[in-house]
């Protein structure tokens, strides 16, 4: 007895029916992609006028935050110990295109303020030993250093990121040399209703 032959629209529809079954896997996972802490990254390679050659890098996250705003994790490593630097959240001046270094000649601001220990919208890295406590933190080895930042949109003047202005968490050169844009770096950070929070 010859076995039944099967019609060649049975195989497309089994076929379609594992697809299905993939597919309807895949989905709810993508769903949840808003609730996993995205991180941010940035570096780049700096030569100082003394001929000596850094290799910034970046690190911060969550960057996507709940409407009112959240706290991020920053590290950063390869700075100049020798040059103490702000790191800030800040919007991003016109013409900045992020991750083009060449276009970054304008001073990052407004920023949010940091002038109090527990605000904690702002820091200031260096090794002089002078500085606000709980603002004022030393490098460690390599140029390296870890900490926190307390975000919300609001700015200054009316600025709220995501509104009117694009905002970054950014390092740039302290008030000792805050014409110098060789230590500038943006990681820009996004306010959503149920963003993440931390």
């Amino acid at each position: 007895m010859k076995p039944p032959t099967q019609r060649p629209g049975y195989l497309l529809r089994g076929t379609l029916a594992v697809i299905a079954a993939g597919l309807a896997a895949v989905v709810p996972l993508a769903g949840t992609a808003a609730a996993t802490p995205l991180t941010g990254k940035a570096q780049r390679t700096v030569t100082t006028a003394d001929g000596d050659t850094f290799r910034l890098r970046l690190k911060a996250g969550p960057v996507v935050l709940p409407a009112a705003g959240g706290t991020v994790d920053v590290k950063g490593a390869g700075y100049n110990r020798a040059q103490g630097i702000f790191l800030a959240f800040c919007v991003i001046p016109d013409g900045v295109r992020v991750g083009d270094p060449s276009t970054y000649t304008t001073l990052p601001g407004p920023c949010l303020p940091g002038r109090e220990a527990q605000d904690g919208s702002s820091r200031r890295i260096t090794d002089t030993g002078a500085g606000t406590p709980g603002i004022t933190l030393p490098y460690e080895k390599g140029g390296k250093f870890r900490t926190t930042l307390n975000l919300r949109p609001g700015i200054a003047d009316g600025k709220v990121c995501g509104e009117t202005v694009r905002c970054a968490i950014v390092t740039r050169a302290d008030f000792t040399a805050t014409n110098e844009r060789l230590y500038d770096q943006y990681i820009p950070v996004h306010f959503v209703p149920g963003g993440t929070v931390r």
